[in-house]
């Protein structure tokens, strides 16, 4: 059986929806009489009464001396709910218009970086996915080898992350630790990748690092599997800096050779 809570949710007050369907129930009854079965003082029964009337929900009628209030037909909720439908777009109209006033003024002291955080090899594989999303040309990139191959097959990695990097000729620069030495062939102008291997026990890596376009990718490949991805100019920009610095002033040993 219907109940006042199941009309509180077409935006009825609780006392509004109460004398409502006890009107309906009742059929027509004096102020005093509708307000006593609907369990609501007088007073505030008269102001409820008015505001019904004013929703097309309550209409009256006098029958001698005395007036008389009556429910209006069920069907008038439906366009009591389309009214409000109306009332909400129009709220959502005038809101989308005031959006980039209230975002200026959020970045008043300056603009905030987007950063979000995904755990597991799946949040790691989404977020290398924001790269082919992300216009760039080139991504810069520190790896360590033993770390992330012994997370991913190598396989996996050539399958998701340079094919791809290919198909969207994205130039790829990387500075990688590997155990074994460099690795044969890194640099490959086929691949459009550059690379220069540095020494794991002078500068040991423990995360992975990825900059592209105004965005930083960071992947941690032990213990807790996660990712971080932030996407803020300056701070990308400082990491490029940070990366070239490496990059032009290491000199990778030549005479190194694969053990």
């Amino acid at each position: 059986m219907i109940n006042y809570q199941e009309l509180k949710k077409l935006g009825l007050t609780d006392k509004e929806a109460k004398i409502y369907l006890t009107s309906l129930q009742r059929g027509p009854e004096t102020a005093p009489a509708l307000a006593k079965l609907a369990e609501v003082v007088r007073p505030t029964a008269y102001v409820v009464y008015e505001n019904l009337i004013k929703k097309g929900l309550m209409s009256t009628f006098t029958k001698g001396k005395k007036t008389y209030y009556l429910s209006e037909p069920p069907e008038h909720l439906v366009t009591l709910l389309r009214l409000r439908k109306q009332k909400i777009d129009e709220i959502e109209r005038e809101l989308n218009k005031i959006i980039p006033e209230l975002e200026a003024m959020a970045n008043i002291k300056g603009e905030k970086p987007k950063v979000q955080v995904f755990e597991g090899t799946k949040g790691l594989k989404a977020i290398s996915e924001k790269m082919f999303k992300i216009k760039t040309k080139e991504v810069r990139s520190f790896i360590p080898l033993d770390e992330m191959f012994g997370l991913f097959e190598e396989k996996d990695h050539v399958e998701t992350i340079t094919k791809r990097r290919l198909e969207k000729k994205i130039k790829s620069k990387v500075l990688y630790t590997r155990k074994k030495g460099p690795l044969p062939n890194a640099t490959d102008k086929k691949l459009l990748r550059e690379a220069k291997h540095i020494p794991a026990d002078k500068y040991p890596l423990k995360a992975g690092i990825d900059i592209f376009a105004n965005a930083i990718a960071m992947y941690s490949f032990k213990g807790k599997i996660m990712g971080v991805f932030i996407e803020n100019e300056y701070l990308a920009q400082t990491m490029k800096t940070i990366f070239d610095l490496c990059w032009n002033y290491y000199k990778e040993d030549k005479k190194e050779t694969e053990k």
